[in-house]
């Protein structure tokens, strides 16, 4: 006997297909449990996808910057040690129990990590992996905290259990027991030290550490450092490493927080040695701005007598240049946010060329160093 094919035998049959899945679904028989695992089959072929995936959209990816930086390399470890450690383990931090229970069970990093290069690490770090718990970077745009995670990522199979948690700590390392555990823990503990989780990176001085991995915090007005915490907090400002600490502190601490680094003596950054026609050209743009951008002079708003009046405005003097060059950049790019008078800044940062970008950040770095060289006797 022949069986004919028909387009109407060819529905009926898809349509049997359809429902039998659906009453299958409707019955509960298909186990979800991750105790089960999958097949093996199974098993390679998610994997074999995740990685043509990760792969071919890798191809969109830009040249990544010098990944080793040591600035780099200690902001990643700063959010590592919090965001990723209680996942993927540490240099002589196991991987939690209970993570490692997970389908797919994450990765322990603190005895491999497979072989993806820097792109492909990018694109897993930034947009994350459906369907095994690898979350996607809580603000994709900002390239610079990504990279600064490939970073880490690519340095962490060299490096000793004791470098990872002086890059990791800093000057709080006795603060934060090793393992992967406690760092579960202190994601949502309420009552974690908040001044030492700050310091972990800022330092309690807040002068930072690592070079200009950090800014400097430290004698900024308790008003503006109130605003950009509770910024970070609420996603105005955005990023991802700044975010979830700052929101899980709660206002209370924010304002403490503030009101302690704000009392810190300011110190200047160690300036870089920058060219003199630049300084002088940051200099005309900070007291004179650029007319014929319509760029405001910079100390219209930055300068000692403006600070006096609108305790919400940053100090820049002796700041990181780096670190200015990098905040006006993410400005130009519309990735950063902020406070209520964000846009002001954004339009006047978009005016900015690359190379008047470098020569305000470096003049403003070399404030600082003057005018403590100027105090001493």
């Amino acid at each position: 006997m022949t069986l004919r094919l028909t387009w109407r035998r060819i529905g009926i049959a898809l349509a049997a297909l359809v429902l039998g899945g659906l009453l299958f679904g409707w019955s509960g028989l298909f186990y979800v449990g991750a105790t089960g695992g999958h097949w093996g089959v199974t098993n390679w072929f998610l994997h074999w996808v995740m990685q043509n995936s990760v792969r071919t959209y890798s191809l969109l990816v830009e040249e990544p910057p010098d990944l080793r930086d040591r600035a780099l390399l200690a902001r990643g470890a700063g959010h590592y040690a919090t965001g990723c450690a209680p996942c993927h383990a540490a240099p002589g931090e196991p991987q939690n129990p209970v993570v490692s229970q997970s389908l797919p069970a994450p990765p322990d990093f603190s005895r491999r990590i497979d072989e993806w290069d820097s792109k492909e690490f990018f694109r897993i770090v930034q947009h994350g992996v459906r369907y095994s718990g690898m979350p996607a970077w809580p603000e994709p745009g900002r390239q610079d905290e990504v990279w600064s995670m490939v970073a880490l990522l690519e340095a962490l199979p060299s490096l000793s259990p004791e470098e990872y948690r002086r890059l990791a700590y800093g000057q709080e390392a006795a603060e934060f027991p090793a393992g992967g555990s406690a760092a579960l823990a202190r994601l949502s503990d309420p009552a974690a030290p908040v001044l030492a989780d700050c310091a972990r990176c800022h330092n309690r001085d807040g002068l930072g550490r690592d070079g200009d991995a950090f800014p400097i915090i430290a004698g900024q007005s308790e008003t503006y450092l109130v605003e950009t915490l509770r910024a970070f907090a609420e996603g105005r400002r955005h990023s991802g490493m700044m975010q979830p600490p700052a929101a899980r502190a709660g206002d209370e601490a924010l304002q403490a927080i503030a009101r302690h680094y704000a009392a810190q003596p300011r110190a200047a950054a160690a300036a870089a040695p920058a060219d003199a026609a630049l300084i002088e050209q940051g200099e005309r743009i900070a007291r004179e701005g650029v007319v014929a951008q319509q760029v405001p002079a910079c100390l219209s708003c930055h300068g000692d007598e403006a600070l006096r009046r609108n305790l919400a405005f940053p100090r820049l003097d002796g700041q990181h240049a780096g670190y200015l060059q990098r905040q006006l950049e993410a400005w130009q790019s519309g990735v950063r946010g902020g406070g209520p008078r964000q846009e002001l800044m954004r339009t006047v940062a978009d005016r900015l060329t690359a190379d008047q970008v470098k020569a305000v950040s470096a003049w403003f770095a070399a404030q600082g160093t003057r005018q403590e060289a100027a105090s001493r006797p």
